[in-house]
């Protein structure tokens, strides 16, 4: 379910505050119908939920809809191959952003395809991990501070294993 951008971007969007499928509509810039049948298919597999049901002044229910959890983690090992790829072509994605960052101002070495490729899975297990880790964290913040906390100890983890020690130590 959530290999698919627009649902992706709809989990997203909820994250920051229960919508309306209207105002996803405008958001994504989607139609109302394009938008019903992505929630649909979200509420379907219980990934989201009915917040709350107001009604407009001209007596219309909306309803505004909400994920299950503030933020959801991939298990890479639960996943199908086909499914796996997508999840990891993301984490090459975030770990190039990162990389970019280390080079321009710490200088670390440079890294391969093949290595990218094997430390985004390595990632995504450790995303894994240390969101196992804070579960039972109270909701601090946004979900999008949760986020960055997690991928920030992850990425912590990551440069203390062994394997990685060569991608991560500096240039001299």
């Amino acid at each position: 379910m959530l290999a698919d951008y627009t649902r992706t971007e709809i989990m997203r969007l909820l994250s920051k505050y229960p919508m309306t499928e209207t105002q996803l509509s405008e958001q994504l810039g989607l139609t109302k119908a394009a938008v019903g049948y992505q929630l649909h298919l979200l509420k379907d597999t219980g990934l989201i939920n009915i917040d709350k049901v107001e009604a407009e002044e001209h007596g219309i229910l909306q309803k505004f809809y909400a994920p299950i959890a503030a933020l959801l983690i991939i298990d890479p090992a639960h996943i199908p191959k086909d499914v796996q790829r997508y999840f990891i072509r993301t984490q090459i994605e975030h770990l190039r952003g990162m990389f970019s960052v280390f080079q321009l101002y710490h200088h670390v070495s440079e890294v391969s395809s093949r290595t990218l490729e094997k430390l985004a899975l390595a990632m995504l297990k450790q995303l894994k991990i240390i969101g196992q880790k804070h579960i039972k964290d109270p909701a601090r913040g946004d979900a999008e501070s949760l986020r960055v906390k997690i991928y920030a100890e992850a990425l912590a983890n990551l440069t203390k294993e062994e394997e990685w020690h060569s991608v991560f130590q500096e240039r001299v």
